[in-house]
């Protein structure tokens, strides 16, 4: 009788503070993910305007699928990537999977585990990417400014341009558009973009070859497009810095939910002498059952992210 008593009491407690706090947070997480939604509407818009307007666009000669697209943007142009990176991925799901079986014995959780966990590595590969991005994006920023100042000063825009590429604090970039300065005379500028377009997945880097394409156009003296063109990247990034700042502040929310369930779990652990304990980890359904727990509540941080992630 005493169990049962606490039991309600339990429940009395700590659902209603469950409840209550997921809705808070899906409320603000809705409210923040919403103004996220138009600022970076706005921000994808404006570029795509530039693009019709312009309609320049660059084609290559030889389409590639999707994992090799995104293998180059990771840096790894290998013509064998693709087929090491699908091995990888199938022997490390089949790895954990074995593993799990291992300790469970179930079928089930066999499969799961190796669909679930062959789909990691490709987690690894966008993170790779993203780093990758936002060291070219920054070292860009950088070239971008001190192109517009020596421009500004009566220095020639190539001149400047291979000055600032040389002077970058980033190995990427410089990789990037050492390109540019290794190729363009021998392929054309057009060729040499489009090879820098194949190492690095970056708007800026798109927008900024718009803008030297139009400058050429207008007789080289494009200083003050450029100018245009810094003020706006850097308006971009302190927007993305300010959406950033809200959105960790959600996630800090949604762990403290699972911190929170982790807690009532062992409140109720304790009230009923062990008995969650011994059914969760100590039988096979129970142990069934919190895998799967375990793979929702995976799962559901892993849509926070992408609900809450700014896309450079």
């Amino acid at each position: 009788m005493i169990i049962t008593d606490n039991m309600v009491l339990l429940f009395i407690i700590c659902i209603p503070i469950l409840i209550v706090t997921l809705s808070y947070f899906t409320f603000q997480l809705y409210s923040e993910y919403n103004q996220k939604k138009v600022m970076i509407n706005i921000l994808s818009d404006s570029t795509q305007h530039i693009l019709e307007n312009k309609k320049t666009h660059i084609v290559s000669d030889k389409k590639t699928s999707f994992l090799k697209d995104k293998l180059n943007f990771a840096g790894f142009p290998n013509i064998y990537a693709e087929y090491v990176f699908i091995g990888i991925s199938i022997s490390f799901g089949i790895l954990v999977g074995f593993f799990i079986f291992i300790v469970m014995k179930s079928p089930i959780a066999l499969v799961v585990s190796v669909l679930v966990f062959s789909f990691l590595p490709f987690l690894v590969l966008g993170k790779i990417i993203a780093n990758r991005q936002v060291d070219f994006n920054f070292g860009l920023k950088s070239i971008i400014d001190k192109v517009t100042s020596m421009m500004k000063s009566g220095v020639g825009f190539e001149q400047a341009f291979k000055k600032s590429i040389l002077t970058s604090k980033s190995e990427f970039t410089k990789e990037v558009f050492g390109i540019y300065i290794k190729e363009k005379d021998i392929i054309g500028e057009d060729r040499a973009f489009e090879k820098m377009f194949k190492l690095v997945e970056s708007k800026e880097l798109r927008i900024f070859y718009l803008v030297i394409s139009i400058g050429r156009q207008s007789g080289g003296k494009f200083s003050n497009t450029l100018e245009t063109l810094r003020k706006t990247l850097h308006d971009q990034g302190t927007i993305k810095q300010e959406i950033t700042s809200s959105t960790k502040e959600i996630r800090i929310g949604t762990y403290m939910i699972i911190a929170l369930t982790i807690g009532i779990f062992m409140m109720m652990d304790s009230v009923f002498k062990g008995v969650l304990n011994e059914h969760f980890f100590g039988t096979s359904d129970g142990k069934l059952q919190m895998f799967f727990i375990i793979i929702w509540v995976a799962f559901g941080l892993f849509i926070n992210n992408m609900m809450t992630k700014i896309k450079e």
